[in-house]
């Protein structure tokens, strides 16, 4: 039976590899999907392009936009269709509920979409709130991170990688197992610095992942969004906008860390023979309009937009089974220097495996990450 539903997923993914997937070809009669959203005038009242995530929608307006009402369009899967009606002027000073209904109406989707009014600069996070992302195709159960505005609404600033490992979770879990959240890369824990933590682990794809190029999986968390996409290392958009006028000093927190037993460089050559952690934060030039505002996951810390890097080094990078502080400086890169008349964007990433961008790592490899704080110049 387990063989049989092995099959059934490597047939699935070859499909979804290839020019026609096996969803697409479904697209017409089963999918139940937004797949964009607009407003009029978005690049004079959004401060990015609006994130679609798997059950959420966000508008991120800039300070200046006071107003809540709007009528978002959405362009959903083909054949399927959305209500409110795209196009519906409603007041979003609460969250909005939309569901989609595939084509041949055995399938919805409820979208909660919300639009944030960009209060400032708030650098900090404990990692208090998480809520289950409940996926049906394929089932899956892990978690997803969000802060709390001013006004009690979830901003999904924080992402991971969860939804991509879930296309393969299915095949992985073993009988005695269930997909809960603390089976996927990254989940949320209750022994945390204070109150609640984040656990990064790297986990083995099994077979499908290795015929397709991505034989591991970094637990990973980092400011911006995930667009699952292929190859995954694609589907990493780090950065959101940056609202201080002073230049970020440092990046600080506390960490506990363990490396997995047997470290494998599947992209050789590797300057690694054991594996350890990474955690950094990066300042970069906001480019015009509200697309490609995002550093992709093969930036390499050599994108031009790039202004300054906090990065953790050897001396941070320990294993302890302790709650550990770190802190690492702001370096400007390329003589460049903060003007506060710019705009700005900025991400901060945590992996458990350094290199599991390229795939490289150690499978069992344990990150626990809380209290993070991006320390600004501002008075406090």
């Amino acid at each position: 039976m387990e063989q049989k539903r092995i099959l059934s997923f490597m047939i699935c993914i070859v499909l979804l590899f290839g020019l026609n997937s096996c969803i697409k070809d479904e697209a017409l009669n089963t999918e139940a999907d937004v797949e964009q959203a607009s407003i009029l005038n978005g690049d004079l009242v959004l401060s990015t392009a609006p994130s679609i995530g798997n059950n959420t929608i966000i508008f991120k307006l800039k300070r200046f936009s006071g107003s809540y009402r709007h009528a978002p369009e959405f362009v959903v899967t083909t054949g399927a269709t959305i209500l409110p009606e795209s196009g519906t002027e409603l007041d979003f000073s609460v969250p909005q509920q939309y569901t989609v209904t595939s084509q041949d109406g055995a399938w919805s989707k409820t979208y909660t979409v919300s639009f944030l009014l960009d209060e400032g600069a708030d650098f900090y996070a404990a990692f208090e709130n998480a809520q289950i992302v409940d996926s049906d195709n394929p089932v899956g159960h892990y978690h997803q991170f969000f802060e709390l505005t001013a006004k009690g609404q979830k901003n999904f600033i924080w992402e991971t990688a969860n939804e991509g490992y879930n296309i393969l979770a299915g095949t992985l879990v073993g009988e005695d197992e269930d997909l809960v959240p603390s089976f996927y890369p990254t989940s949320q824990v209750t022994d945390g610095y204070l109150g609640q933590a984040a656990k990064l682990i790297t986990k083995d794809t099994g077979p499908l992942g290795g015929m397709f190029g991505s034989p591991l999986a970094a637990g990973n968390l980092f400011v911006g969004e995930f667009k699952l996409t292929f190859p995954t290392v694609n589907s990493t958009r780090f950065g959101i906008p940056y609202n201080s006028d002073t230049a970020p000093v440092s990046l600080k927190g506390f960490f506990k860390y363990k490396a997995g037993e047997k470290f494998v460089a599947n992209t050789k050559p590797s300057q690694l023979t054991k594996d350890t952690w990474d955690g950094y934060a990066i300042l970069f030039e906001k480019s015009p309009g509200l697309d490609h505002n995002f550093l992709t996951g093969t930036h390499g810390f050599k994108d031009a937009r790039i202004v300054s890097v906090a990065r953790i080094g050897a001396q941070q990078q320990i294993e302890t089974d302790k709650w550990t502080a770190f802190e690492v400086p702001f370096s400007f890169v390329n003589g460049k220097s903060f003007d506060p008349s710019k705009e700005y964007m900025y991400t901060i990433v945590f992996s458990s495996s350094k290199e599991g961008d390229m795939f490289n790592g150690a499978v069992g490899s344990t990150l626990y990450i809380d209290e993070v704080e991006l320390v600004t110049n501002q008075i406090k």
